[in-house]
């Protein structure tokens, strides 16, 4: 059986070569993606980092940089979903990854995954924080009241078992709204919807049985 050979790259390293791959191929994939004719267009972020451990030389001080930030935002952010509820699966492994000093290559193979999928993410949060800068304490409406608002969605989730994405958004008022909508709606780009009030959480209203109007 032939032996493979273990290699060790620090958590400093394999954050700033995650940033690297989101920054060389402006978004993140998991999987090679290729076109019509079969070529391969763009590499996984998970090669691209690989290659950048491997080879040297490619990773800047800027990459660094924001690795180690990205690493110390997600730190912060599962100590504060801990206090309130248990970690699922995957941010127990996500916990797991950010608390590693080095990671050992094949054995971390899946950590090294996760790294390189949460720089999208944080950039997600990033923007989704920005849009949110100038949002208000409180909601609108009552109960069962069908409403009419302009808003900006500000974060985008697919439901795979509902076949439908869940926005979060801010009204032109300042209040941040949670609703449900089976067709995609850019980040950011002001819309107005028509919907009825179904929960009231905090400083968030959710509104149901959403239709855009024109």
């Amino acid at each position: 059986m032939k032996n493979v050979q273990k290699v060790v790259h620090s958590a400093y390293d394999v954050w700033a070569a995650a940033v690297y791959a989101q920054r060389i191929n402006k978004g993140y994939y998991k999987e090679d993606q290729f076109n019509a004719d079969g070529d391969c267009i763009k590499e996984a972020n998970r090669t691209l980092a690989r290659n950048a451990l491997a080879l040297g030389g490619k990773i800047t001080v800027e990459d660094r940089v924001k690795g180690a930030e990205i690493k110390k935002f997600i730190s912060s952010r599962l100590m504060v979903t801990a206090i309130t509820r248990k970690l699922n699966d995957f941010q127990q492994s996500l916990s797991r990854a950010v608390a590693m000093e080095e990671f050992v290559l094949p054995q971390d193979r899946m950590l090294v995954g996760i790294v390189n999928s949460q720089i999208a993410m944080y950039e997600k949060a990033m923007k989704e924080e920005e849009l949110l800068k100038d949002s208000t304490y409180g909601t609108f409406g009552k109960i069962k009241e069908r409403v009419d608002v302009k808003l900006k969605p500000v974060a985008r989730f697919w439901l795979t078992d509902w076949g439908t994405f869940r926005y979060n958004s801010i009204t032109t008022d300042g209040y941040k709204t949670s609703f449900y909508y089976k067709e995609k709606l850019e980040i950011g780009d002001a819309v107005k919807v028509r919907g009825t009030v179904t929960k009231h959480t905090n400083d968030t209203t959710t509104i149901n049985r959403v239709k855009v109007i024109k």
